[in-house]
């Protein structure tokens, strides 16, 4: 999918293609990222192939690095990733391969339900070469911890349910909200009783992973890896945006970091569909859907549901 060229991102464009040796840039393409500010553009070479240009939003971004060293430590283990063509740091941009268009969330949309389950065993498959990746990869960005899972649910109550202001909390419901939510998060971090933590992509959902030109499965958008509950990953690629197509019924999953994961990119969503990206309409729908589903009538966590919106 293509987006629209934002007011003032062309002009970084033509010293980037002078930068790295790149044609003077005709018409491109500015490819749908993540709900981050990095923007990815299309561009052709003088031999007529197709790479890709991010532009990070400052120079010297601090995630320019840790995506070109998780990316390396990655590749050491055999992952398919997207190589690293050309760096420019100073100017915050890069020139990586393009995998194409075509990811896992495509695969599912298209194949039949007995199929979907196949095509999620393959990308789990994934995961037992990203834990063991070498541990000082993961610990570039801080581990998921109750003190950092904790904050990820205020763009939930402000976005989901006080409407960025509109609606605001009356004080007791708001303070019921902040003690859930930080049990809900002192929960989810608590990865003790399986095993302890391991190196965990954070973003591991369908438009996260690639089909290459080969056939194989590569993995993007993994600058924020860390150590987190061995749970998560598997979570967010079965009940996020996956959710709309595979059974939430099945699977020995934690319900503390499932549900963690989907109010925390219900917030997420709610912010994209307030901004006018309807493109997370359905993403956001499945986070609901997640939750009601998946939240026990009588377990810990249920007087959540009393502040899901409407």
């Amino acid at each position: 999918m293509t987006l629209p060229v934002p007011a003032g991102l062309e002009a970084r464009v033509p010293s980037a293609c002078s930068r790295f040796g790149l044609p003077e840039p005709g018409p491109f393409q500015l490819l749908a990222g993540d709900v981050g500010q990095r923007r990815y553009l299309r561009l052709r070479t003088w031999a007529d192939a197709t790479v890709v240009l991010v532009l990070y939003p400052e120079p010297s971004s601090p995630a320019q690095e840790r995506w070109r060293r998780i990316g390396e430590a990655l590749a050491r283990e055999g992952l398919r990733v997207p190589a690293l063509l050309d760096d420019d740091p100073a100017s915050g941009t890069a020139l990586v391969e393009d995998l194409g268009d075509r990811d896992l969330a495509a695969d599912l949309r298209e194949a039949a339900p007995e199929e979907r389950a196949r095509l999620l065993e393959e990308a789990e498959e994934l995961l037992a070469p990203l834990r063991g990746m070498a541990p000082e990869a993961a610990l570039l960005n801080p581990p998921f911890d109750a003190a950092f899972l904790a904050p990820e649910l205020a763009p939930t109550r402000r976005w989901a349910l006080e409407g960025d202001g509109a609606r605001p909390l009356p004080p007791e419901r708001a303070a019921e909200w902040e003690e859930l939510a930080a049990r809900l998060a002192r929960e989810a971090a608590d990865a003790s009783r399986v095993g302890g933590p391991v190196p965990t992509h954070r973003d591991f959902h369908a438009n996260n992973l690639m089909r290459t030109p080969e056939g194989a499965l590569a993995l993007i958008d993994f600058q924020d890896l860390r150590l987190g509950h061995p749970d998560y990953d598997p979570v967010s690629l079965r009940f996020e945006r996956a959710g709309a197509l595979v059974s939430s019924s099945g699977g020995d999953r934690s319900e503390a970091v499932l549900l963690q994961r989907a109010w925390k990119v219900l917030g997420t969503f709610e912010k994209m569909l307030a901004l006018g990206r309807e493109v997370y309409r359905p993403h956001r729908d499945a986070a609901l859907r997640t939750i009601r589903e998946r939240t026990r009538p009588n377990g810990p966590f249920a007087p959540l549901l009393a502040f899901l919106p409407g």
